[in-house]
């Protein structure tokens, strides 16, 4: 007979062993949007279908599922309603993760997990495994799935930016170049928070046009330039580098290359800053390194990249002719890593 310890262990492992059924169960909630259905008054499973153009009973096992895990909250009277965790997962909303559960529970990454024990055993990602080809070279070629992950990279940016521009003093900059910008949105954060500076948004040439339209919305067009090319050839140059969630997709010898072409061209009062998750030398129980290790998982299952520990980034900056001048942590688990030119 299991003691009342190792009845609670049991519950534990088999919580985490069907933990991608509560991902799945998030993602079809997020893609029926089932989150603004019932933003303005509780619906039940039968109005949620109608919206939906869904089936009644399956609605209601799932949306049961995620009010046992928290997200949306049920009345005695049976309809469903929002809570604080189902508004994450409102469209277009400053703090949405809807972008992001569509994009880690798509259809594209759920091929990756039973590839696991391949990576272990080879080293290969399992992206490559599950569709022949590396991410970014399958994003060139898949419409939908690269305006996924522009989005939830986008949605990111505008969630981390306030805590970059908090964590750290770009206002010594005349120019900074945001390396792999995406869509501009961080940039954009910084210029409005650093009046007198001008800006170089640099990514591939199909990336940076999504940029365009939004900069001139925010009537930045004049203080930007949008330069498309390959970090890995050159970068522009400028004073302040800023790179967020860049060097995590890569090994060691991609980001020494990217980080080499900043320092050929950065000036000596110039600094780089990395933007990333930061991994503890050790592993506590904390909300945000569960994430991050999560994330790192991803890096290796979807990238041949890694998050890293601040000892690793130092190693990493010595190697490419910076040294680590600061380190600063943003209350979301991320490190804000200062290079100077060495």
């Amino acid at each position: 007979m299991l003691t009342m310890t190792s009845a609670v262990a049991v519950a534990r492992v088999r919580a985490i062993m069907f933990g991608p059924w509560i991902a799945a169960s998030l993602h079809t909630a997020a893609e029926l949007r089932i989150a603004d259905l019932v933003a303005c008054e509780p619906r039940s499973a039968e109005e949620l279908a109608v919206a939906a153009e869904v089936r009644p009973d399956p609605l209601r096992r799932i949306l049961r599922v995620l009010v046992a895990h928290g997200v949306f909250a049920e009345r005695k009277d049976g309809r469903f309603e929002q809570n604080e965790l189902s508004e994450l997962l409102r469209e277009g909303g400053r703090a949405s993760l809807r972008p992001s559960v569509l994009l880690h529970a798509s259809g594209a990454r759920w091929a990756l997990w039973p590839h696991m024990l391949h990576t272990v055993r080879t080293g290969e990602t399992a992206f490559s495994k599950a569709h022949g080809v590396e991410i970014f070279d399958y994003l060139a070629t898949h419409e939908e799935d690269a305006r996924l992950f522009n989005n939830t990279m986008s949605q990111g940016s505008a969630v981390l930016a306030d805590e970059i521009v908090a964590g750290y003093d770009f206002g010594r900059f005349r120019t900074i170049v945001d390396v792999g910008g995406g869509h501009g949105l961080l940039l954009a954060r910084l210029l409005e928070a650093v009046p007198g500076a001008r800006g170089v948004l640099f990514d591939l040439p199909e990336v940076i046009e999504g940029a365009r339209a939004a900069l001139a919305a925010r009537g930045l067009a004049d203080r930007c330039a949008l330069v498309g090319g390959s970090f890995f050839d050159a970068v522009p140059a400028g004073e302040g580098y800023v790179m967020k969630w860049i060097l995590h997709d890569w090994d060691d010898a991609a980001c020494h290359n990217i980080l080499r072409n900043i320092r050929s061209v950065i000036p000596h009062g110039g600094r780089v800053v990395v933007v990333d998750r930061l991994i503890p030398e050790r592993v506590t129980d904390d909300a945000s390194i569960r994430v991050n290790l999560l994330m790192d998982l991803t890096m290796l299952m979807t990238h041949k990249g890694r998050e890293r520990t601040e000892n690793e980034f130092r190693q990493m900056f010595e190697q490419t002719g910076f040294a680590l001048a600061s380190v600063r942590t943003t209350p979301t688990g991320h490190g804000i890593f200062e290079g100077a030119p060495a």
